[in-house]
């Protein structure tokens, strides 16, 4: 955000321009979500953040009771002018401490006022301490709503774990462009929410910054209903199976016959045209329409009865077992080699020593244009990282992690979570936060990796772009399964959601 706004000011917009429509933005998220509030606290620090207060709280002063308390004196030439703003009609600015802000909600009728937290913006990377934490603190003790401006106070934007005691606040205006934190989980809730009963939310608003701008300095895209339609597969009217793109998963053992149905029905419900499963049995409930193929008996690929036109796309892991005897994890160096098509490595074939053993034959699918796309979630991503040599906190950087991980694989990494990464390893990154609480269960992400199969098997796009699709795809797909089910959905309902919510987006 410091580049864009130097961008922006380089480009003509000034920097006071910009603060005045922070700050207005605050004010007019304040009068629209609390419309019963007769009073307001502004706390505001001695940066920009700070400034986009004091013009809030001009802006607030007319009709409202406006106190503003300051951490200290405006230390930017632009914040300096805004606070000259607001003494100008006639607010002076008190002296910020927890005592005053104890004293303030002590005083206030929590249906009838607002404090704004303008303290500190997104360059926190240190945990508060002092006045500052203490004031956190009051403010989330209390029961009046908090409005934060662009990042609540004590959040490092740029991470999901905040560094410390941190402002929990209901309403966050972000500023310009949503923060890396605002995405995350457990960061995200300080954005939105933090008291029960009251108005929640996150407003992007902008406030004059080019769109060339931030799309230059900004590396990640958040997903959204749009761009996943843009980058979903279409289908003519003559087409047939093999041309709307084929998959064949290599999953399932004797143990866990069911991961392996479920991503062949991840896949069916994603539009393959021919579904094939290789693995050692079928399970009691299989569908008919996928093809079985046993394993080859030599670990030489492939195996009798499967073409490389039953092959565009390779789903690879879910439900295998590197204990079991004959399973195709002994084979993958060989798998990879002869894979006619696109690849997804998921679960069992993310296992730190296959894995990393078959990096060579990896890389090589990025060599012919085809980067696999691999699938771990936190566990597995902490797992391959170390095996990598990489000293990365997913937790805390999942971004970072991903990164790491594209960067060393030479995959599309699609890191799972409550909100998740895809991360190219050309650099190009996006972050899906589509989903539900009832997707943490067994089987969903077995539904996701035949889904992913799917898109990479139809005709054209790319490997990023529809790895990205069928991400978003299938955290609308848990949404939608939710809306039913609740916390009680299983992975088979997934599955079958994936299909509604394809249609929705292709009309």
């Amino acid at each position: 955000m410091a580049e864009a706004d130097a961008r922006a000011v380089a480009a003509g917009v000034p920097v006071d321009a910009l603060m005045e429509a922070a700050g207005r933005a605050v004010a007019r998220v304040v009068r629209e979500r609390f419309p019963a509030a007769g009073r307001v606290l502004l706390l505001c620090g001695p940066g920009n953040n700070g400034g986009d207060g004091y013009v809030a709280a001009r802006e607030l002063a007319a009709g409202l009771e406006v106190t503003v308390l300051e951490a200290a004196p405006p230390r930017t030439e632009a914040a300096r002018g805004a606070r000259a703003s607001l003494t100008a009609v006639g607010v002076e600015p008190g002296a910020l401490s927890a005592g005053a802000v104890d004293a303030w909600l002590a005083s206030a009728d929590p249906d009838a006022a607002v404090v704004v937290d303008a303290l500190l913006g997104s360059g926190l990377t240190r945990p508060l301490g002092g006045d500052l934490a203490a004031v956190a603190t009051a403010l989330n003790a209390g029961q009046v709503p908090v409005v934060a401006v662009d990042v609540p106070t004590g959040v490092d934007a740029d991470v999901a774990v905040p560094p410390g005691e941190h402002v929990r606040a209901d309403v966050t205006v972000q500023l310009a462009g949503a923060k890396v934190a605002s995405a995350f989980h457990p960061a995200r809730a300080a954005f939105e929410g933090a008291r029960p009963g009251r108005p929640a939310g996150v407003v992007v608003a902008d406030i004059g910054v080019p769109e060339d701008v931030l799309a230059a300095v900004s590396p990640t895209l958040w997903l959204d209903r749009e761009a996943t339609a843009a980058w979903l597969p279409r289908r003519a009217p003559d087409d047939h199976k093999y041309a709307v793109g084929t998959v064949t998963v290599v999953a399932g053992s004797r143990r866990y016959l069911g991961a392996g149905e479920l991503a062949c029905r991840g896949a069916w419900r994603a539009g393959a045209g021919l579904v094939t499963l290789v693995g050692p049995e079928r399970h009691p409930s299989a569908w008919p329409e996928t093809i079985h193929v046993p394993p080859p008996e030599d670990g030489e690929w492939p195996p009798p009865g499967l073409t490389a036109r039953a092959a565009q796309a390779l789903v690879v892991g879910p439900g295998l077992d590197p204990a079991e005897p004959g399973s195709s994890l002994a084979a993958l160096g060989a798998l990879l080699e002869w894979a006619p098509g696109r690849v997804v490595l998921d679960a069992g074939a993310l296992a730190p020593g296959t894995f990393t053993d078959h990096l060579t034959e990896l890389r090589a699918l990025a060599r012919r244009d085809a980067p696999a796309v691999v699938t771990p979630h936190a566990g597995e991503a902490a797992r391959l990282l170390a095996a990598l040599g990489r000293e990365v906190d997913v937790r805390r950087d999942p971004l970072g992690a991903a990164r790491a991980l594209a960067e060393d694989t030479e995959a599309v990494v699609a890191l799972k979570g409550a909100t998740t990464v895809v991360a190219a390893p050309d650099g190009r990154e996006a972050v899906s936060d589509s989903g539900h609480p009832g997707l943490a269960g067994g089987g969903t992400g077995d539904v996701l990796a035949g889904a992913i199969g799917a898109l990479l098997a139809a005709p054209g796009g790319d490997v990023f772009e529809r790895a990205c699709a069928a991400v978003h795809l299938h955290g609308l797909a848990g949404e939608r399964a939710a809306s039913a089910r609740g916390v009680g959905l299983v992975a088979s309902d997934v599955a079958d959601a994936l299909a509604g919510v394809l249609a929705s987006l292709q009309p």
